[in-house]
């Protein structure tokens, strides 16, 4: 069985760190029976310095992966340390999370070309335009550095996109040639039916928000939607506090919300614990700024639970009025009256509701082909560096 080498930065038991974990433990799940699964993660959760109790440099069998912790910096622009590292896995292939951070990716990238080794990149949405513009002044430079340098264009390496803006931000700012990109969806989670018993009324919605809390996620937008209703509502908000001063200004919004709206952070979520999350709420409210994917949406439609969108800014753009509402972001009463719609619904209607969510996420995730995607891509670039190299020997 070929051997798959997952650079990630954040793995289970992480919980702050959103999609990328949850892009790799979908594929790992879905392909344990076609490749052998290694990752190399931090000891320690996004944010944190304190390391995960009983972890020490060992190898650690996480589900279906084998899972190597390393201290902040073992591997950083150390190319003897990578080099060392990648052939005690004697991998056929490399696949890194992000393509901003320099630290182990040039290294890693250099001794796949020594040893054989082809690198996959998958940007998660780093390369798209509109990712690209926050704190550009950064991004831009790198970009036209590595483009310059080569880095990115060497045999070994291929990129992972999963949407056309991110195949124009690679082409565009990063001069990546289209054959050496892959257009493969995603692999979502697996729809849970509803455990519980509950009974909807009409004129009352919960309301659940559940990602970073980082201007990205938009939540203060969200929470000023919330505000404006007049129905009975409970807004739940989930996920590590990413930054002090945007929680501040959501802080200072929710002290203005009306006697009818009820607004409560409630923490952190365990990964495994997602699910049942979604479950409790009627609607997953995500007014989003930009998302490449969006494991958090999949997770909602998954659970059952409708979904209130920003339009345009993810590839959910078509669960309008089928699986909840897409909304415009200039206009904050459009996300008011999606979720007024939903408070409305009596308990036949959100049995309804459900159905159709349902539906949709099956006919969404069933067409997409993602598992033959992951799989034919890696096996065709195994290949064709096997071939590559094979002609250097």
């Amino acid at each position: 069985m070929k051997k798959i080498l997952a650079f990630n930065d954040y793995y289970i038991p992480a919980v702050k760190c959103g999609g990328p974990v949850t892009s790799i433990s979908n594929a790992v799940n879905a392909l344990k029976g076609e490749f052998e699964f290694y990752i190399e993660a931090a000891n320690h959760d996004f944010g944190d310095s304190t390391p995960f109790p009983g972890i020490g440099d060992d190898w650690y069998d996480v589900g279906a992966a084998h899972v190597r912790y390393h201290k902040d910096g073992e591997l950083d622009f150390n190319y003897k340390a990578t080099e060392d590292f990648i052939k005690e896995v004697n991998a056929d292939l490399m696949w890194f999370s992000g393509l901003l951070v320099p630290n182990k990716i040039h290294n890693a990238i250099r001794v796949g070309e020594k040893l054989g080794i082809p690198v996959v990149i998958s940007p998660r949405g780093e390369a798209s335009p509109d990712r690209m513009k926050l704190k550009g002044y950064k991004k831009y430079p790198y970009a036209a550095l590595v483009s310059m340098m080569g880095i990115y264009k060497k045999n070994n390496v291929f990129f992972h996109a999963t949407s056309d803006d991110e195949i124009v931000g690679l082409m565009k700012y990063f001069h990546i040639k289209k054959d050496r990109i892959f257009e493969v969806p995603n692999i979502g989670v697996v729809a849970h039916a509803r455990e519980d018993k509950y009974t909807k009324e009409a004129g009352t919605i919960r309301i659940m928000f559940i990602s970073r809390i980082h201007e990205v996620k938009n939540l203060l937008f969200a929470i000023q939607a919330v505000n404006k209703m007049k129905s009975k509502a409970v807004f739940d908000i989930y996920g590590p506090i990413e930054s002090e001063d945007y929680w501040k200004a959501c802080e200072e919004e929710i002290s203005k919300s009306p006697d009818n709206v009820n607004i409560r952070y409630c923490g952190k979520v365990n990964p495994a614990e997602v699910g049942a999350v979604y479950q409790q709420y009627d609607c997953f409210l995500f007014p989003t700024l930009n998302e490449n994917y969006g494991h958090v949406i999949a997770e909602g439609l998954a659970n059952g639970c409708q979904v209130v969108l920003s339009r345009g800014t993810t590839p959910w753009d078509d669960l309008d009025n089928r699986a909840g509402y897409v909304c415009d972001l200039k206009e904050v009463c459009q996300f008011t009256e999606a979720l007024e719609k939903i408070a409305g619904q009596s308990d036949e209607d959100y049995s309804i509701a459900l159905e159709n969510v349902y539906k949709y996420y099956s006919e969404k995730t069933s067409g997409d082909n993602a598992v033959n995607g992951h799989k034919e891509m890696f096996s065709t670039i195994i290949e064709a560096c096997d071939v590559l190299y094979d002609k250097k020997k």
